[in-house]
């Protein structure tokens, strides 16, 4: 049994476990508080007795995932794949056996890495704009790049694409 010193995410100490009625999604809420599932909408209510038994022993650890992650992700892959930058790569690369959202979801991956790494930068204005133009990447060492990609699909790609 964890100590309440080990649960930093619910330094509350009247809190208790609630669930969202609508997608069960699990969290903790003071008595009298109101809270709104930030999945789907649905109010969070207090767990019953039983229910909050089973939970403790059943349900999995509590994941800590930022709801900007998979927008952070998709936002990245439009950059990239914009002006049809990643179709065109495809059909360079031309990777057997590997659909176009396969290979997009993995080169992704490659650029988030890059991005990381500090091969590749992002360019996205101060404040929101409808020039699409003003968001975009810049590849500090594109060598690397086709290199990563090369790598990632190695095993995949035809004799009569690539680089």
């Amino acid at each position: 049994m964890l100590a309440s010193s080990d649960t930093p995410q619910d330094p509350r100490p009247r809190a208790q476990r609630a669930i969202c009625d609508g997608c069960g999604a699990r969290g903790s809420i003071e008595p009298g508080e109101h809270r709104i599932c930030s999945e789907c909408g649905g109010p969070y209510r207090p767990m019953a007795l039983l229910e909050g038994l089973v939970d403790r022993w059943l349900a999995p650890v509590p994941q800590h995932v930022s709801e900007l992650y998979p927008r952070h992700l998709k936002l990245i892959e439009l950059l990239w794949t914009a002006d049809g930058r990643g179709r065109e790569m495809y059909a360079a690369l031309a990777p057997q056996k590997v659909s176009y959202g396969q290979f997009v979801t993995r080169a992704t991956q490659i650029v988030v890495r890059g991005l990381a790494e500090g091969w590749i930068e992002v360019v996205i204005p101060a404040a929101p704009t409808d020039d699409d133009t003003a968001y975009h990447l810049r590849f500090i060492d594109p060598e690397r790049w086709a290199d990563a990609l090369t790598a990632a699909f190695g095993s995949s790609i035809s004799g009569t694409g690539g680089r």
